[in-house]
């Protein structure tokens, strides 16, 4: 009994204070502008007009992101990025949720599943932005936030 006490202390430990990105890629738009012109024969140019852009709303706020754990069991050490950095949650059940905001795109929450299997899912809004099951051991979900 006490060997498995060392062995869960040692991988919340673990998980607590493992740093890394899931994703260190940078992302660039890119745009090539479009002119159109029409040139008659005695050489008059036309120049169309240009549309008048649209700003589309986004359904939620950039950076919001709701953290989820479902099934049935429990779970230690569950630890999830915020706007203050990271959060720990010594012990919890499912069903568990929290609303958040992360300062950049980058979403994570881990735990440890010390009974039944568990899910844990990361939205924004209802875009899935990672989800994954354990039925004993270490959990982790993790993504980069389209917007």
């Amino acid at each position: 009994m006490v060997v498995l006490a060392v062995i869960i202390l040692a991988a919340v430990g673990f998980l607590v204070f493992r740093s890394g990105s899931p994703n260190s890629g940078t992302d660039r738009p890119s745009a090539t502008p479009t002119t159109v012109t029409t040139t008659s024969e005695e050489s008059e140019t036309i120049s169309s007009p240009k549309p008048t852009p649209t700003r589309t709303t986004p359904r939620v706020e950039p950076g919001s992101v709701t953290y989820q754990l479902t099934g049935d069991g429990d779970v230690v050490a569950l630890a999830y990025r915020d706007s203050g950095g990271r959060v720990v949650v010594a012990a919890t059940g499912t069903p568990w949720s929290a609303k958040t905001v992360v300062p950049d795109r980058e979403v994570e929450m881990t735990a440890i599943v010390v009974r039944g299997p568990v899910t844990c899912t990361i939205l924004q809004g209802d875009d899935m932005i990672s989800s994954s099951t354990s039925r004993g051991g270490p959990l982790r979900c993790a993504g980069r936030l389209p917007r």
